[in-house]
């Protein structure tokens, strides 16, 4: 329970991130968090906390309707943002066969 609690308290708010589309980048907590311009178009549309389709995300992002390449390629880029959002209090989360989206960190 004081592991819950002790995490609970250093939850980072979606709204708490700076957007910078011209540098491909994020501020969260005050760390500037470097994305390639694919892995920022893929984080963007995730930015109101709400789940977005994979196909949402293949148009937007590589212009062509999803299939088993495209979605391959998001998985990777996904992939690597969790990496670069570990220990940021934020997480994208995989809604099953339906897309993904970007919440606060639970565990």
């Amino acid at each position: 329970m004081q592991l819950l609690e002790e995490k609970t308290n250093t939850l980072t708010s979606i709204r708490d991130i700076r957007w910078y589309g011209e540098r491909h980048s994020i501020i969260i907590q005050g760390r500037i968090i470097k994305l390639t311009a694919t892995e920022y178009q893929l984080l963007f549309p995730l930015r109101q906390g709400m789940p977005v389709t994979y196909a949402e995300l293949a148009l937007a992002v590589y212009d062509c309707p999803l299939d088993e390449k495209v979605r391959l390629m998001m998985d990777k880029h996904v992939d690597r943002m969790r990496a670069k959002l570990r220990g940021m209090g934020l997480y994208i989360y995989c809604v099953l066969n339906y897309g993904y989206v970007l919440l606060p960190e639970i565990w």
